[in-house]
Formats: C-alpha cells, sequence, structure tokens
C-alpha cells in the first residue's frame, strides 16, 4: 500500500511539473547552452532569465486559454488550470513583468537587433488566436522556436548542418506531440496538419522529418563539420524522442518525455565545464 502511494505522489508530481511546462523551461535552458557552446557565443544571465521568463509566461498563458476555450470532457491538464486559475494568473503576471524588467532594463539592445523576430511573433500569434493562420500551426511552432533560440547566435546564419538538424528534431517532436491533441484541435477549429492527414499519415511524416533530421546529423559528423561532442549531445537527443514514441503509447507520458528530449543537449556544456574548455 506504501509503495502505491509512493508511486501515486510521483505519478501526480511528474503530470504536475509537465502542466505547469517546466519541462519546456528546462529544454529551452539546454538549448541555449548547447548552441552558446557550439558558435563559442557569450550569454548574459540576464537574456538566459529574458528567455526564460518569456517562454514560460507564453506557454502558462496558452494552456490557461485552451483550458478556458475546451468543451467537456475536460482534459485533466485543462482541469488543473481551471481548478487553480487564481495561482497561475499571478504567475503568469509576475512571469510577464520580471520578462518585461529583463527585456527593457538589461536586454534592450539585444530586442532593438531582433525586432523583426519579435515583429513576426506577434503577428503570427494574433493570426494563430484568431484562427486566421493559414500555416499549420505545427510549422509556425517548430520555425519560431527554432528561430528563437538562435536568435543570440549570429554564427547560426547560413543554416548549418547542425542548425537545420536542430530544426527537423523541433518539427518531428511537434509533428508527433501534436497528435494527442488531435480531437481537440479539430473541436476548436485550430489550423493544424491534423486537419488535413489520416493519423497514419501524421505519423508517418514525423518519422520521415525525425530520420531526415538524423541523417543531416550524422552526415555533419561524418563530413567533420559536426564535432564529435555536440554529435553526442543531439544524437543522444534524437534517440531519446524516438524510444519515447515506442515506450510511452500513454498520451501524457509520451508529450511529457517528448518535451524532456532535449535534455541530453545539456552534455557538451557538462562536458566543457568539467574539462576547463570553453
Amino acid at each position: 500500500m506504501f509503495r502505491i502511494k509512493n508511486i501515486n505522489r510521483a505519478s501526480k508530481g511528474l503530470f504536475t511539473f509537465s502542466y505547469l511546462s517546466f519541462d519546456i523551461v528546462f529544454s529551452v535552458f539546454a538549448n541555449l547552452f548547447f548552441f552558446r557552446h557550439y558558435f563559442q557565443t557569450k550569454l548574459n544571465l540576464s537574456l538566459v532569465l529574458l528567455y526564460l521568463t518569456s517562454v514560460w509566461a507564453l506557454y502558462l498563458t496558452d494552456h490557461l486559454w485552451d483550458a478556458r476555450k475546451e468543451i467537456a470532457p475536460l482534459s485533466l491538464r485543462s482541469q488543473f488550470y481551471l481548478q487553480n486559475q487564481s495561482k497561475i494568473q499571478w504567475a503568469i503576471a509576475i512571469l510577464c513583468l520580471s520578462a518585461l524588467v529583463f527585456g527593457f532594463v538589461w536586454e534592450w539592445e539585444f530586442l532593438r537587433q531582433n525586432q523583426t523576430y519579435l515583429f513576426c511573433f506577434l503577428i503570427v500569434l494574433v493570426l494563430v488566436v484568431k484562427q486566421l493562420s493559414p500555416v499549420p500551426k505545427e510549422i509556425l511552432v517548430s520555425v519560431f522556436y527554432t528561430w528563437g533560440i538562435l536568435l543570440p547566435f549570429s554564427n547560426a546564419k547560413g543554416f548549418p548542418l547542425i542548425v537545420v538538424s536542430f530544426f527537423l528534431h523541433v518539427l518531428a517532436n511537434v509533428l508527433q506531440t501534436y497528435q494527442i491533441d488531435r480531437e481537440r484541435d479539430k473541436i476548436q477549429n485550430t489550423i493544424t496538419l491534423n486537419l488535413w492527414l489520416s493519423p497514419s499519415l501524421a505519423k508517418g511524416l514525423a518519422i520521415l522529418v525525425f530520420l531526415s533530421g538524423f541523417s543531416f546529423l550524422c552526415f555533419g559528423f561524418g563530413s567533420q563539420t559536426i564535432p564529435f561532442v555536440f554529435f553526442s549531445g543531439m544524437g543522444l537527443s534524437y534517440f531519446w524522442l524516438g524510444v519515447t514514441w515506442y515506450i510511452f503509447p500513454k498520451p501524457s507520458l509520451q508529450k511529457l518525455f517528448s518535451e524532456l528530449s532535449y535534455l541530453p543537449m545539456f552534455l557538451p556544456p557538462i562536458i566543457f565545464f568539467f574539462s576547463g574548455l570553453r
């Protein structure tokens, strides 16, 4: 009985971790530091905090918005958000205020240099909310997530192989996890590929993108464009994602561990830290 209670408690904690988007925050942190070492670019603490607070606020707001729109029977995540609506609204307000302080006080120059991205992102956000976007949400999320992660790294211009591989990893992840919300997206009339593709075709597309991304990664390593330590980090990230698709048939667990598939991207920063390299 004690063991069952512990398992239930751990399971509840794991889902709360996912519902509150901690998995997304950790993934963004891992990706930033992976590319910080790959492109040998300094990241200010204020910039990292700007990213984390902005992304966290955005995902909490998106989940709360979904919960309010969802029609019964509500998903467990939506039930959690509605039951804790006041606390989550306070969290969003604090995160937004923190992001504004980090951005306008310490990282104004960064925001000014990347105003094109911010302008495009705001336009797309309005189009998605108003359900006017002609582009499927999976494509938009993947493009803006990748673009956003790479903003601090001027060396990323020109689409080096590791960037292409990273984008395809993000796209494969999004394509697969969005299938979990297929029925909800249809009810809410969200423009996604799931409106046009059958489940088997959508899964096949995700696998094709996944294999293409891993092939680019292997080609980059074979041609000595991508050093072994970075090949290992992103390669393990691909391995994690692929294994997750087949080990966790339960949608909630599959989504959580798919988002956490970026954790191996911490490998190069950890190696450089302990080896004294930069």
